[in-house]
């Protein structure tokens, strides 16, 4: 009986460190709520927090897929495990949507037209259902030109 109470409270805090993973892409307020092994960061950068995996290669991931951004020059490329998604829902979070890196424009806006040359993200995983998926991102808000010109004129 003695023996049950010492390893009952050893095995919940056990569990407790094993269920509190979060998921790529999940928010967060630092790095400890994204694994308290260092495994995952949180990228502040981000609204409210968005965990990840810098540095990531192809099929590393350990959910969602790798993405390449500013991948043109190679020099200035970074990766990120990025969550993956099939409609704006499965983001679970207000300030995120659920595009194609190939549609995601250097303002960080979307742009279904975008041609080639323009894009600034890639999925470099090698398995094709991953290479084809969408991701979950913050895109900036799309600017009215006319507000825009509004806003200028009205210091004159």
């Amino acid at each position: 009986m003695r023996r049950a109470t010492i390893l009952l409270p050893a095995l919940l805090a056990l569990l407790a460190l094993v269920g509190c993973k979060m998921n790529i892409g999940d928010g967060c307020g630092n790095s400890t709520d994204c694994s308290v092994t260092g495994e995952r960061q949180c990228d502040l950068t981000q609204p409210g927090g968005y965990c990840t995996v810098f540095s990531c290669d192809a099929d590393t991931c350990p959910e969602g897929a790798c993405v390449e951004w500013r991948f043109i020059p190679s020099r200035t490329a970074e990766t990120w495990c990025m969550r993956t998604c099939g409609s704006t829902g499965d983001c679970d979070r207000r300030e995120y949507s659920c595009v194609s890196p190939a549609h995601i424009t250097q303002s960080g806006q979307e742009d279904p037209n975008l041609p080639p040359e323009d894009r600034v993200a890639r999925i470099i995983d090698l398995n094709r259902a991953l290479a084809e998926a969408k991701i979950c991102v913050a895109l900036s808000e799309s600017v009215d030109p006319d507000a825009a010109q509004f806003e200028l004129d009205a210091g004159m």
